[in-house]
Parts: C-alpha cells; sequence; structure tokens
C-alpha cells in the first residue's frame, strides 16, 4: 500500500499569488508602480482642478 502525501490546503499558493509576492519584493518594480500611481492620481486632479475653473469662474 503506497503512503499517500498529506498536503496542508493553507499551505497551497496560487501561482498568481506566487507572481505578486516575487513583484511585491522587487524594489524596481515598486518603485515604478508607485510612480505610475502618482502620475495618474496627479493627472486627475489636475483635469479636475482645470474643469472646475472653466465651469465655475467666480465673477
Amino acid at each position: 500500500m503506497p503512503i499517500k502525501k498529506i498536503i496542508d490546503p493553507h499551505k497551497i499558493v496560487p501561482p498568481r499569488i506566487k507572481e505578486l509576492q516575487e513583484k511585491i519584493n522587487d524594489k524596481d518594480y515598486v518603485d515604478n508602480a508607485v510612480e505610475r500611481i502618482a502620475s495618474v492620481i496627479s493627472r486627475h486632479i489636475a483635469e479636475n482642478q482645470s474643469f472646475a475653473e472653466k465651469t465655475f469662474v467666480m465673477r
């Protein structure tokens, strides 16, 4: 009778989780991600500010 290895389901890590763990441990990847997020937020703020200035002109 063969011996069956018991696998703890809590120790099974899906490939996508492994991929993300590797990425968050990569300093260059995280630095680049933070810069991209900051760029998107800055652009969004600037576009909304421009829209507000054109829409709500105080006289």
